[in-house]
């Protein structure tokens, strides 16, 4: 497989961090946007990863997915500097909880906001440049939290971060309707659970490393299309390939 170019946003610390790490050792060849809301935490980041041997070619490009301006700035640089994009890995996102009714409102707001409008807007302004490659990929982090399934069997205990669980369900359905829409019919698009990792989102009370949480985007990256196509993908602990969650 030829080099890639992938974009992964919220991609200076967390999951996303992780997920630039572990595509690069995979295949140190392939060519990294890691954008961020802040630059300078960009650049942070990417010294970080050189002191981790990642020699990939990464750049640094700034964007607040809540921005339209800002969103569309980051298109076009892309656009001007590399003329097409081949995986757009939609990373950005908030955990927001409330403390009283007054908080409640805002809370959610922000949260489907952050976790689905932007992200529909991003998918908006750079599917033009997935188009232009050969294999054009388009992964959404969700949650295991997001299965309808999973929540109404019972088999996930009860959560306080409501707003955050029905902003991913939503993020879900958005990667169904996406993957819908003719002019995207030759793209990947798929969701994924990564589990819940140890990272600053979660005040490091996870139960696994991001590391750990970002194989299922790595093996989805670098698989046959025909044995993982659209669809909502995990890999747990002694999983050797990604696994659906039911929606």
């Amino acid at each position: 497989m030829s080099s890639r170019l992938i974009l992964i946003t919220g991609a200076n610390r967390g999951i996303g961090f992780a997920t630039l790490q572990a595509l690069s050792l995979k295949s140190p060849t392939d060519n990294f946007i890691l954008a961020c809301r802040q630059k300078e935490k960009g650049f942070e980041a990417v010294e970080q990863l050189r002191d981790f041997g990642i020699q990939s070619e990464i750049d640094v490009l700034e964007v607040d997915v809540t921005c339209d301006y800002s969103l569309i700035s980051l298109a076009e640089k892309v656009k001007t500097k590399y003329g097409k994009l081949d995986v757009l890995i939609n990373n950005a996102g908030v955990g927001l909880f409330h403390d009283s009714f007054s908080e409640m409102r805002s809370t959610y707001n922000r949260t489907l906001d952050t976790n689905v409008t932007s992200v529909a807007m991003t998918i908006e302004v750079l599917s033009p440049l997935l188009r232009r490659s050969s294999r054009g990929q388009i992964i959404n982090v969700s949650s295991a939290r997001s299965s309808l399934e999973l929540s109404s069997s019972g088999k996930l205990p009860p959560t306080k971060a409501i707003a955050y669980s029905l902003s991913k369900t939503a993020l879900n359905m958005l990667t169904v309707e996406y993957a819908k829409i003719p002019e995207n019919k030759d793209l990947i698009i798929q969701t994924v659970s990564p589990g819940h990792c140890k990272t600053a989102f979660n005040n490091y009370r996870g139960t696994k490393d991001p590391l750990d949480g970002a194989k299922v985007i790595v093996a989805l990256l670098h698989s046959d299309t025909s044995m993982f196509g659209n669809g909502f993908w995990q890999m747990e602990e002694g999983e050797d390939v990604p696994v659906k969650i039911p929606w």
